[in-house]
């Protein structure tokens, strides 16, 4: 997909993430201190208030949270319609995302989802989710 404008450059707390996106693997921040999970990184744990964190690799499976249809994106580089939802992960964090699982409705509350790829350009890779069928779900 070329996106008419550039995109954001990463900052010196978001640039592990993306490198990590790049390499399909999802990580999120993880406090030292209190060991909870938190997802945009930040410089103090917003749980403790603890300093110190680290990345941490996440399993990549959540339960959807919220989710709805978007039918007039924020761009026309972005093609609609599209799912946007807010995914519980299974660590306990939560992150904006796609469902890239087609439908015509939004994904139900509390479906399992994993995380899949989505190819920006030679440079970005974000993360997107699709529907995790019953029989495919951890017991």
């Amino acid at each position: 997909m070329q996106l008419e404008r550039p995109l954001p450059t990463p900052s010196e707390l978001t640039a592990p993430f993306w490198a990590a996106a790049r390499e399909h693997r999802l990580i999120r921040p993880v406090c030292d201190d209190c060991s909870r999970s938190f997802f945009t990184p930040q410089l103090i744990c917003p749980h403790c208030l603890g300093e110190k964190w680290s990345y941490q690799t996440s399993t990549g499976r959540g339960s959807v949270y919220s989710s709805t249809i978007v039918h007039r994106p924020p761009s026309p580089a972005i093609p609609a319609p599209y799912e946007l939802a807010i995914v519980d992960m299974d660590e306990g964090w939560q992150l904006l995302t796609n469902i890239v699982t087609t439908r015509d409705e939004p994904t139900p509350i509390g479906t399992r989802v994993e995380v899949t790829w989505t190819e920006i350009d030679e440079n970005w890779t974000f993360p997107a989710f699709h529907t995790i069928d019953a029989e495919d779900a951890p017991r």
